[in-house]
């Protein structure tokens, strides 16, 4: 009886909430699936590397230049000068995930067994967890907010999946028991907060092209610290099957 008062959902909604489910999920699964889906892990982490590395070249970098205009105009110092060097706050953002890096490595060599440590005593963890946190939000709420069209939408929300993927790697790597516990829950959660964010409030023009140059720039060194493996382990093939299948997409899409 009520049905035909019932708000229509448009397909664009529904792609963004599969994209969301799907990117958040990322978190969420078993070491073991890629080897038992016939795609040995360091195969995957090739191919997601060269997903990552490519979406960022191709697509994200040019549209911070788009998104130059909203730094013009503001008063403050750094932003002024960040308007005609957008790139430099790309930069920002790798330095900083690099300075994250070198902390949880310094850390993990330092601790024989992570384990055994009361969480209180494991700041590093938190910080840690916390940086990508805020990754993952803004990702989850520029799933909502940051495309237009449902290619745009798709292009980022694969990519932005396989990149966590290899960043899950990684974290798990560096935290092994803590993030089981905690931290992959925290991630996974933190891009379903993002995506609530962005459905319920939109921030500035000025916030969001800063948080994408940001972005950009830890894309690039997650993507090439963490989804490719070591030159023992990498394997050129798969690296160059995701950058040059997923470049074509972006240049005909």
């Amino acid at each position: 009886m009520f049905a035909a008062f019932a708000p229509p959902v448009d397909s664009e909604t529904v792609l963004v909430a599969i994209l969301v489910a799907a990117v958040t999920v990322v978190h969420l699964l078993p070491d073991e699936l890629p080897d038992s889906a016939g795609l040995p892990r360091r195969y995957l982490l090739s191919l997601t590397g060269g997903v990552s590395i490519v979406y960022a070249f191709v697509h994200l970098f040019p549209e911070l230049d788009e998104r130059r205009d909203a730094l013009e105009g503001v008063s403050v110092l750094v932003w002024s000068l960040a308007a005609h060097h957008v790139y430099a706050i790309a930069f920002v953002g790798l330095a900083l995930f690099y300075g994250l890096e070198r902390l949880a490595t310094v850390s993990r060599d330092r601790e024989v067994d992570r384990r055994l440590e009361p969480l209180s005593e494991d700041p590093i963890f938190w910080v840690h967890v916390g940086s990508f946190a805020v990754y993952n939000a803004f990702i989850g709420y520029a799933l909502v907010r940051g495309e237009t069209g449902a290619d745009n939408v798709a292009l980022f929300g694969v990519a932005m999946a396989l990149h966590l993927f290899g960043n899950d790697e990684a974290m798990e790597q560096h935290h092994r028991e803590l993030y089981a516990r905690f931290g992959k829950w925290i991630l996974a959660g933190s891009v379903v907060v993002g995506a609530a964010a962005g459905a319920l409030y939109a921030i500035g023009d000025v916030a969001f092209a800063t948080l994408l140059a940001l972005l950009t720039g830890g894309i690039v060194f997650n993507a090439i610290k963490d989804e490719l493996p070591r030159t023992r382990e990498s394997r050129f093939w798969p690296f160059a099957a995701g950058s040059v299948g997923y470049g074509v997409l972006l240049l005909i899409l």
